[in-house]
């Protein structure tokens, strides 16, 4: 509460003041009469304590706000630093690893925003760049030399294949003495048939061929028949490489047999 002070006391004591104080303004009162006076501007009595001041409102703290296009940096730099190890997806993942170096540039120059995010974004996507394209070349050199081993693998194979001698063998049996025979062969893009009349069984002719080469298709017949006095059987056989590929049997006068085989790299079919 305001404590009342006396100020101007004089010898006559009607005309006794009294001085209100507040903590912002003081106005001293008269006891008799109506006239009010203003004191605001005087200086406070002797021994009267200065009002205190009112204190103003608290500053606000202004801080810096989150950094979103610094955190999706950090993303997208992250995705990118793992593609760049896989195969075939590194080739994508310097892309990636790009977007991301701009979206942490991006997020650098932003103002009063937090910048730890934005920088971890810039530098794990600059890293993701150049090791995309570190191992980009890497794999695809690996990939070429794989490529290269196995075009050699294959060409020393069907070189070796096209130098490879292949057996055959025509085979005639029987008791015939007047058998007319008859064989063709076609290997490496050339054929020649032989024909034998009046043979006397048995009758062997054995080949040499080379399979593989540029017409690698080959193809192999026989035929026997017994002549008018032949009453016995006639069978006719083709060997390649040792394995039996076709054999006939038949009996009697003019009896006739057919042998026949063709394949790539040989003969792989009968008939």
């Amino acid at each position: 509460m305001p404590r009342p002070v006396a100020v101007g006391m004089d010898h006559e004591p009607k005309t006794a003041v009294i001085q209100s104080v507040d903590l912002g303004t003081v106005e001293p009162t008269q006891q008799r009469g109506t006239t009010r006076m203003s004191t605001s501007n005087q200086p406070p009595a002797q021994n009267q304590p200065y009002p205190l001041p009112v204190p103003g409102p608290a500053p606000v703290k202004t801080g810096k706000r989150g950094n979103g296009l610094g955190i999706a940096a950090l993303i997208v730099g992250g995705f990118a630093l793992i593609g760049a190890f896989i195969p075939i997806l590194n080739y994508v993942a310097g892309f990636v690893g790009l977007v991301g170096l701009v979206l942490g540039i991006i997020a650098l120059c932003l103002k009063n925003r937090k910048k730890g995010f934005a920088v971890a974004g810039t530098i794990v996507s600059a890293i993701a760049i150049v090791l995309s394209i570190i191992l980009a070349i890497t794999y695809t050199a690996g990939f070429a030399g794989l490529i290269g081993d196995a075009v050699k693998t294959a060409e020393a194979k069907s070189s070796e294949a096209a130098n490879k001698e292949i057996s055959i063998v025509y085979e005639v049996n029987g008791t015939a003495t007047d058998a007319s025979i008859t064989y063709s062969t076609y290997s490496a893009g050339s054929s020649s048939t032989e024909q034998s009349s009046g043979q006397a069984l048995p009758f062997i002719k054995e080949l040499t061929v080379k399979a593989g080469q540029q017409y690698d298709f080959a193809s192999y017949s026989l035929q026997a028949q017994n002549g008018a006095e032949d009453t016995g059987s006639v069978s006719c056989k083709i060997t390649v490489d040792g394995d039996v590929v076709a054999e006939q049997t038949s009996t009697g006068a003019y009896a006739t047999v057919s042998c026949s085989a063709s394949g790539a790299d040989g003969v792989t079919e009968n008939k």
